[in-house]
């Protein structure tokens, strides 16, 4: 009886692997499912340190060191897409309206000079800037 239920499991499990190697042939699972599959980085645009599954930037810890976010060693994946960014994220529809592309720090510069804003030392309101 128990050697029965050996087998069977076994089989299962082999079936399984079978059924489960058969799907990333075909359907190819090769590229990211999103964000987390990409490390922490580092942003050098804000000083932080991004975590990419949370969408926050962070203090860095000391003894720490993380890659660039836009290095194309970060993952085997490359650099950290656009839409990645937290700063970036709300207006990846802009971006792509006014046809920009490139890398994403292209874009995001892009993106931070058309959204400047003029802020008054003293009061700290800030308007947008007239190009």
């Amino acid at each position: 009886m128990r050697k029965t239920m050996y087998v069977l499991l076994f089989a299962a499990v082999s079936h399984a692997a079978v059924l489960g190697a058969d799907n990333n042939a075909q359907g190819g699972s090769d590229g990211p499912s999103g964000c987390c599959d990409w490390p922490s980085c580092y942003d050098e645009r804000t000083g932080l340190c991004l975590d990419t599954c949370l969408n926050t930037w962070t203090q860095c810890p000391a003894k720490l060191f993380l890659m660039n976010c836009y290095s194309q060693y970060l993952s085997p994946f490359g650099e950290l897409p656009l839409q990645c960014f937290p700063d970036a994220s709300p207006h990846l529809q802009e971006a792509e309206e006014l046809g920009l592309t490139g890398p994403p720090a292209k874009i995001r510069a892009e993106l931070h000079k058309l959204n400047a804003k003029n802020c008054h030392p003293r009061t700290g309101i800030c308007r947008p800037v007239i190009p």
